[in-house]
């Protein structure tokens, strides 16, 4: 059965897998195409430099989003689902396992991020793999150390977030009864392993303050409150790609599952094989999230994809309490099943068919362009430089001005900035994040003063308007 859940897994994937790089992808993929000797050198990405290696020998052997996206998220999220079933088989049973694996491959989230060249999929499957380890390492079989300790290691090298997992990992040993002596000796290569990019990591935490600093607002849209944050993570574990609002379906389908989760796990909490697992369940997955919630009141990090490591346990639960809840109360659990069944059919389908659900489209946007305008059109970027979808996409056809700056207020001169549009009958002026480096409308103030008026604008989803001006003198 495992076979077919792992195909129906890949199948479900394929659509739109070849779709247009978004801009952190996009800016993944052209740091990746620097030479082998500059790949460490990553400090404006605060990220682990694991994806950024892959991908650069990736490239190696093809360009395209599809070759990419399969190295990088889809292959390591075929091998998350895999092992997420192995550990749910040795831990709860073979149903449990069958139906959490069936979730996972049908979660419109975890389809989402199989499909993005971000450091999200890879750091879930180093997590995977080293959760079958630490069930090996309970059952005494010493050889399992040194492949925890790897798979730990490259999970740090994944993401900034993975010790949380990491934690998880040794409390969950601990509690099998693994002696401090025992963790010490898992725990110090890691560290040693890890302590070799601390330079890099604490160079990136710079340029990141230096960010925050430059683009106030910047806070508020890498992550949300941790209050936030807290309430919406099971909301988008469950709902996945889905805009979640106020309405019938997401309100009933939520107070739906809620009451009969709790009622199910009230009436299995007195088992004591349940309180077993509840415990397994807590260490596994409610500890690290409390983990990273209390590093988010000082440093805001957590985000469901950012935690995507955690949707695995988060659907072993829920299919722990409908395989077990269905001894108790038969049409509660089906009822469970298909309404969760339900919700993933739904997210999956509006993922298809919602351009506003998918990826910013900058391949088309890009060829719009090309077709529409002639070579006297000047590209204007209020950023540092053009935008990485632009550079990748684009070339040099159109030719761009960037304030070189985050924050257009900061501009000592922003019509000397803008002189060169001079030679250039028409301008196209990007609104994408211009509502936080260009609060103020800086750079259409200053156009208008060099002879240009806003004549139409383009409008794509999630990329927003590239306004076109043209010059009346």
């Amino acid at each position: 059965m495992i076979f077919f859940v792992l195909l129906l897994s890949f199948l479900l994937r394929l659509p739109m897998l070849g779709g247009s790089f978004w801009m952190d992808e996009a800016a993944q993929a052209l740091e990746s195409t620097r030479p082998l000797s500059q790949q460490l050198e990553i400090a404006q990405d605060f990220q682990p430099p694991l994806l950024h290696l892959l991908t650069h020998f990736g490239l190696y052997f093809g360009q395209s989003e599809w070759w990419l996206r399969l190295i990088g998220a889809l292959i390591p999220a075929l091998v998350t689902i895999f092992f997420a079933y192995k550990i749910a088989e040795k831990l709860f049973g073979h149903s449990v396992a069958l139906l959490s694996s069936l979730l996972l491959a049908t979660s419109s989230l975890h389809i989402f991020y199989s499909q993005e060249l971000r450091p999200y999929s890879l750091p879930a499957m180093f997590a995977m793999l080293a959760t079958w380890q630490v069930l090996h390492l309970i059952e005494k079989k010493s050889r399992a150390k040194w492949p925890f300790i790897i798979f730990s290691i490259l999970g740090l090298y994944s993401s900034y977030l993975y010790p949380f997992m990491l934690a998880a990992h040794l409390s969950f040993l601990w509690s099998k009864k693994h002696t401090w002596r025992q963790l010490f000796g898992l725990i110090w290569p890691i560290t040693i392993a890890f302590g070799l990019w601390l330079p890099k990591f604490l160079q990136q935490l710079q340029v990141g303050q230096t960010l925050r600093i430059d683009m106030p607002g910047w806070d508020e849209v890498v992550s949300l409150t941790p209050l936030r944050t807290t309430l919406l993570l099971p909301v988008k574990f469950l709902f996945g790609v889905l805009d979640v609002e106020i309405s019938t379906f997401y309100v009933a389908s939520s107070l739906l599952l809620a009451g009969i989760s709790g009622y199910l796990l009230y009436r299995l909490s007195r088992q004591s094989a349940t309180r077993q697992a509840l415990l397994t369940f807590f260490l596994l997955l409610i500890w690290p999230i409390l983990l990273a919630w209390l590093v988010s009141l000082f440093v805001p990090v957590l985000q469901a994809k950012r935690v995507l490591m955690l949707l695995p346990f988060f659907y072993m639960l829920l299919s722990y309490l409908i395989v077990q809840g269905a001894k108790l109360h038969k049409k509660l659990a089906i009822l469970m099943a298909s309404v969760l069944l339900s919700i993933q059919i739904y997210g999956i389908t509006s993922y298809w068919s919602k351009p506003a659900l998918q990826r910013e489209n900058w391949r088309s946007l890009m060829d719009e362009l090309d077709a529409r305008f002639p070579q006297a059109t000047m590209a204007v970027f209020s950023f540092d430089d053009a935008f990485a979808p632009w550079r990748w996409y684009q070339g040099e056809q159109i030719p761009y001005i960037a304030t070189g700056s985050f924050y257009a207020n900061n501009l000592p001169d922003p019509q000397q900035t803008l002189s060169k549009t001079a030679d250039f009958q028409q301008v196209l002026l990007f609104d994408y994040l211009r509502d936080l480096t260009d609060p103020d409308d800086v750079l259409p103030a200053t156009l208008g003063t060099l002879g240009f008026v806003e004549i139409g604008a383009i409008d794509y989803h999630n990329i927003g308007f590239v306004r076109i001006y043209q010059r009346t003198n």
